[in-house]
């Protein structure tokens, strides 16, 4: 979507490059000039990956990353300075989560998902912050939410922890600002990629559509370009908000009828 120069020079890391928005990511951000690192657990992804990045003409870097360990994360960021010099881009896509009632979320299992998405999150930000960002005074971390954003049923774990990201692209804003680092937060709404293929059934996925004025679920490509040219000097002026990428999903509401009353035991 944007002129193959419009990010020359920059070096982007993205977590979770592996597949879905992160890999769509990845691969916008090098057809618009990029170099990129992608980081994940799974090796395989992450190279097929970086072999399609290198087939765009732009340099890549597969760095296999657990990035709830904090010596991994440090070894991220070691290699990818080591690599490329700098980092100017950091796109925090990687992130899980399952679908339960609320009253079924153990401490265990809400755990697990907050320290996934916002724990690790923050992990990977501040190490690229103090490492690059910071000395450099400049660069744009983006944070991935979730639409819409007032909730969704049987994921309150995963909304909240959302939540949290959005807060944290706002009040990085006010602290970032001054060492010319943006800060912003994407939320997707229902996006078609694999793993809701192979997680949810086709009933399911007719539902979500059916509360998405504009008909249907979007496509990994169309959140991953909103994200480079978010990363572009066209949008740098553009720092501590949310970004809804959705389909009109959030401004229309729930969508359904509300479950019926539980009156007895």
């Amino acid at each position: 979507m944007l002129r193959d120069d419009a990010l020359e020079g920059t070096v982007a890391l993205v977590t979770g490059g592996g597949t879905g928005i992160g890999r769509a990511t990845a691969l916008d951000l090098a057809r618009s000039g990029s170099d990129v690192v992608v980081a994940g657990r799974r090796r395989e992804p992450l190279e097929k990956t970086v072999a399609d990045i290198e087939l765009l003409g732009r340099r890549a870097l597969a760095v296999p990353t657990d990035i709830r360990d904090d010596e991994q994360v440090s070894a991220l960021v070691e290699h990818t300075l080591a690599k490329f010099g700098r980092i100017d881009i950091l796109v925090n896509n990687a992130g899980g989560q399952f679908a339960a009632p609320a009253e079924e979320i153990t401490s265990k299992g809400w755990r697990a998902v907050h320290r996934l998405a916002v724990d690790a999150t923050w992990s990977v930000t501040r190490e690229v912050a103090v490492t690059a960002m910071i000395p450099q005074r400049s660069g744009v971390v983006f944070f991935i939410a979730f639409s819409p954003r007032r909730g969704i049923p049987t994921f309150v774990h995963a909304t909240s922890a959302r939540a949290a990201l959005e807060n944290m692209a706002s009040g990085l804003a006010l602290e970032w600002s001054r060492y010319g680092i943006r800060t912003l937060c994407v939320a997707p709404g229902t996006i078609a990629t694999d793993g809701m293929d192979a997680n949810y059934t086709q009933e399911a996925k007719d539902r979500w559509s059916s509360a998405i004025p504009l008909g249907r679920p979007g496509a990994a490509d169309e959140v991953s370009a909103v994200i480079a040219f978010l990363a572009s000097p066209g949008a740098r002026y553009v720092t501590g908000t949310t970004v809804v990428v959705d389909g009109g999903a959030d401004a229309w509401g729930a969508g359904h009828p509300v479950p019926g009353l539980e009156t007895h035991l």
